[in-house]
């Protein structure tokens, strides 16, 4: 039988392990095992570090035990490579020599330096000087502000400092810590360049940022290209050692090889609570005063690969607005069902700032704002507004990302929860012009890590996968689409402006 490849894609709120067919990239056997959340106050978001590791052993133990169960012949002694995934910008504080972390894990949504951002960006010398070397903007979503907190409020990780035993790493290099047994401290381009230290010019970090944060470039961990050898397993409950770990990507990076964008101007879209939007841009990174933010998407030996990314808050978070405020559906199939029970009115539209607006308005202030009602309104037209505002604001980033990168938009992939939504992607398809492509499976942030584990291991070798897809080809006409996008758009400027004013 073929090889096995495994993938670790540890997120947010859980840890999937699944096992892919090496040659095929089919998926044999998955599960997931969610952790605990941790909120100290409002604001604050935290992990334990435990808790990740445990979710890690136990979604590899019960994946393995599928694998054997479902497929005859199939088991760990054909496993030849891991490859990992992670939720981005989240700081382990860990001691090199013991293990003992110093601090919960400070999760990527948690704004405990928001105040200290703000701070930063009244200098306008600094946030210039962030957004021109990192790409990024000054938000306390990066892992900077948190290591510097760290290092300032937690007495162990000072002292660890001192003594050159503290690392301040990324959720990445914390499990390759613990899969190689304590003798690899490492991390990613596309991780390392979510932390704005890294300077996207050099492939390193930067000393104007190190000393801003007054962070020592000796307790983070050293960079490596997303495909390479990372190291080895050792000491793993139920994983052989000496495994190889080849594969290195931050998620949103990972669904972005996933869905095989591997060219300039293919791009993916996924639609979780909000959407999160990559636009693959070549071989140099494409960094604006825009709101949107140059990351790096994948990187070998050869050299790295850029992309444009911005985000919409609202996405699926839209349906379970509907669900949870107003009882209206229970699930997005419902709202599909709804959404067609009455004639579509042009009139009705909502714009989805139920969390502020995002790229590239960046208003957090916003509310959101359902326009067009009269006595005639009916349920299901306010429903389709609600999930044709999911496509809009789409539409807007993307069109931001083509103007901001000279490049043409060439393919789009969707994934995610939403994206079994069809009339959902075929209005998408309508107002974007864009043939999207919907891979069999959706979930392709686990098939992003595998696919970089096997480029890892057979040195580049091709590995876009050819699983079946179902495509969504524009058939709104022309002019009808422009004028729902214009439309629309007029109301998210209205929407910006006036709660602007309010302040």
């Amino acid at each position: 039988m073929t090889a096995i490849l495994l993938a670790i894609d540890q997120g947010t709120t859980g840890t999937t392990a699944a096992f892919f067919d090496s040659d095929s990239l089919t998926l044999l056997a998955n599960a997931k095992v969610e952790f605990p959340q941790i909120f100290p106050s409002p604001g604050l978001v935290e992990h334990d570090p435990a808790d990740i590791w445990a979710s890690v052993l136990d979604a590899i133990s019960k994946a393995t035990e599928l694998l054997t169960t479902h497929h005859t012949g199939r088991s760990l002694s054909q496993l030849k490579a891991i490859g990992i995934t992670n939720q981005r910008e989240t700081v382990v504080p860990w001691n090199r020599k013991t293990g003992e972390y110093a601090h919960h894990a400070l999760v990527w949504q948690d704004r405990r330096t928001a105040a200290y951002c703000e701070e930063l960006k009244s200098n306008d010398k600094i946030r210039k000087s962030i957004l021109e070397k990192t790409g990024l903007v000054c938000d306390p979503y990066f892992s900077a502000t948190k290591m510097r907190w760290l290092l300032n409020n937690s007495s162990k990780a000072k002292q660890w400092a001192q003594t050159g035993d503290l690392v301040l790493g990324t959720i990445d290099s914390w499990l390759l810590w613990k899969l190689t047994g304590g003798k690899v401290i490492a991390t990613d381009d596309t991780n390392a360049s979510r932390t704005m230290l890294y300077n996207l010019h050099t492939g390193k970090y930067d000393n104007e940022f190190l000393d801003l944060f007054g962070i020592s470039i000796s307790v983070l961990p050293e960079i490596r290209p997303s495909i390479s050898l990372f190291g080895v397993t050792a000491g793993v409950p139920g994983l052989p050692d000496n495994l190889p770990i080849t594969g290195i990507l931050g998620d949103q990076q990972s669904a972005l090889l996933g869905q095989n964008c591997r060219e300039a101007g293919e791009a993916k879209i996924t639609y979780g609570t909000g959407a999160f939007l990559l636009m693959n841009t070549g071989d140099k990174p494409m960094i604006s005063d825009s709101g949107l933010l140059a990351t790096v998407a994948c990187s070998t030996e050869l050299g790295r690969t850029f992309a444009v990314e911005g985000a919409a808050f609202i996405a699926g978070a839209a349906v379970q607005f509907l669900r949870d405020n107003f009882g209206w559906v229970k699930t997005s199939a419902e709202s599909q069902e709804l959404a067609t029970s009455a004639v579509r009115d042009p009139n009705v539209l909502f714009v989805p700032a139920l969390s502020g607006l995002g790229a590239p308005y960046w208003n957090p202030n916003a509310k959101g704002v359902l326009f067009g009602l009269t006595r005639g309104t009916k349920k299901g037209q306010i429903v389709r507004a609600v999930l044709e505002s999911i496509a809009l604001q789409n539409v807007n980033l993307l069109r931001l990302m083509e103007k901001v990168s000279g490049i043409t938009l060439k393919k789009v992939g969707v994934d995610g929860g939403a994206s079994k939504n069809e009339l959902l992607m075929q209005f998408q398809a309508d107002v974007l012009r864009v043939q999207l492509s919907r891979p069999e499976n959706i979930e392709t942030t686990a098939k992003g890590a595998v696919k970089a584990a096997r480029l890892g291991l057979e040195k580049y070798r091709s590995c876009d996968s050819q699983e079946e897809s179902v495509v969504f080809a524009p058939q709104m006409a022309e002019n009808e689409a422009s004028s729902i996008v214009k439309r629309w758009t007029l109301g998210v400027e209205m929407v910006d402006k006036f709660y602007g004013q309010l302040g």
